[in-house]
């Protein structure tokens, strides 16, 4: 098939519309792009539907090192499935593979703002750290007793650091609320 069928098929797909539109992606997506997620459908597709069931995208998953549980890819089918029967089609499985780079690319960024609040460079925050940061780039100045509550809420495992995976988990908290 050739890119200006699949290109076709994208643009046409009402599925990707609404995930272009969420995650601001562009739809020019390459040939090669294009033809990893078919090759991604038809290497996984068990029966080959031509769409992706829980247990085909469980093992798609775990083929890349992701272990994930049988209710979380039952929530991410309910979230892409826009015709409702229960599997992944080819545009609907564009939608989901646009949010997973997207998630890997705001994480990529937010490795790089950790980074440079690291600047021990010890792979971990500390208080100091912080303060120094919020101070700097937000022009927001802490009192202790302030700057120890802030630590309490993301420092999760109460070690007195904040890790990447602690920073990156508040980060996504602060943008739930």
């Amino acid at each position: 098939l050739s890119k200006q069928w699949y290109q076709r098929r994208v643009r046409e797909s009402q599925t990707f519309q609404h995930y272009f539109k969420r995650i601001n992606l562009s739809l020019e997506m390459t040939e090669r792009e294009l033809e990893g997620v078919s090759a991604l459908l038809k290497a996984f597709d068990k029966n080959g539907d031509g769409k992706l069931s829980g247990e085909d995208l469980r093992t798609a998953f775990r083929s890349c090192g992701v272990d994930a549980s049988g209710d979380e890819v039952k929530s991410l089918i309910m979230r892409f499935d826009r015709d409702g029967d229960g599997a992944l089609d080819f545009s609907e499985v564009l939608g989901l593979m646009a949010e997973l780079e997207q998630k890997k690319a705001d994480r990529g960024k937010l490795k790089q703002i950790f980074d440079v609040m690291d600047t021990n460079g010890n792979k971990r925050i500390n208080k100091h750290e912080l303060q120094n940061a919020m101070s700097l780039y937000c022009q927001i100045t802490y009192t202790d007793q302030e700057l120890d509550e802030l630590m309490k809420k993301v420092d999760f495992d109460n070690d007195g650091f904040i890790s990447f995976n602690e920073f990156a988990r508040s980060i996504h908290l602060f943008k739930m609320q």
